[in-house]
């Protein structure tokens, strides 16, 4: 088994696909069909794939999932913002979670209901558009311009109307979460979702996580939102202080929204 193959197979199925069969691996990535359920055997065998026997197709397997869970697991700043994340819901009856930027995705690694009957629940490993929701935005704010124009060149169709519709647009949102310390999608990836979000890290982390509030669009006025959005800002800043992020909210915002 090729290391290139089996690799190219997970990232192939990270792209909103649950599984796949022999023939769609073959036609997909121009392999004979006789390479590519060996492959597909194989990466099963190792426990990095699993076969419905009924259906005959593979998804990811179950060492997937440990090592998706010990990737995460134990980090000091992730463990705190989470626990923090943990009060906000508490108090709130919102749900929360943290993600992490990919390319141009971001990928949840962790995910907590609320308590009101519109609960929004999003489960860890689940990936979205970074350009079309506050997490994505928070996060890509911290690379330089020409970073964040060189992975959005050519610019993905926006999933939503409500999502960013060119380059310019996502910069424009990008330089907004930058003064504001965080950022709010409304309706942009998946229809009547909201999230407000902010970015947190370390200087040994590079880009870090980004803690968010979700909740449905039909929930919250302006007033409330703003209030999420203090309680998110004021936990980055908690955090930052406390495991010396380089790129901490902004200490004026930090003040207007307290």
């Amino acid at each position: 088994m090729s290391l290139a193959n089996a690799a190219a197979v997970l990232h192939w199925l990270k792209r909103d696909r649950r599984d796949v069969a022999v023939g769609e691996l073959s036609t997909a990535m121009g392999w004979p069909k006789s390479s590519s359920s060996r492959l597909l055997k194989d990466m099963a065998r190792l426990g990095l794939l699993e076969r419905d026997e009924a259906t005959r197709r593979y998804r990811a397997g179950l060492l997937m999932l440990e090592l998706g869970r010990q990737y995460s697991a134990g980090e000091p700043l992730l463990e705190a913002a989470d626990a923090e994340l943990q009060e906000i819901t508490r108090q709130t009856g919102y749900s929360t979670g943290i993600s992490m930027l990919d390319g141009t995705d971001i990928v949840v690694l962790r995910s907590r209901p609320g308590t009101h009957p519109l609960r929004v629940v999003t489960p860890p490993g689940t990936r979205g558009p970074a350009a079309a929701n506050s997490t994505g935005r928070v996060l890509l704010a911290r690379l330089p311009d020409d970073e964040i124009r060189r992975r959005f060149t050519p610019f993905p169709a926006p999933p939503r109307p409500n999502a960013p519709g060119d380059v310019a647009d996502l910069m424009a949102r990008v330089q907004k979460a930058r003064v504001l310390g965080f950022d709010e999608s409304n309706d942009e990836s998946l229809a009547g979702l909201c999230g407000i979000s902010v970015a947190i890290g370390e200087q040994s982390h590079g880009l870090g996580y980004a803690p968010y509030i979700a909740f449905s669009a039909a929930q919250l006025e302006p007033g409330e939102r703003r209030r999420l959005a203090a309680m998110l800002v004021d936990m980055a800043a908690r955090l930052s202080e406390r495991f010396g992020d380089v790129r901490p909210a902004p200490p004026l915002q930090r003040r207007a929204h307290g």
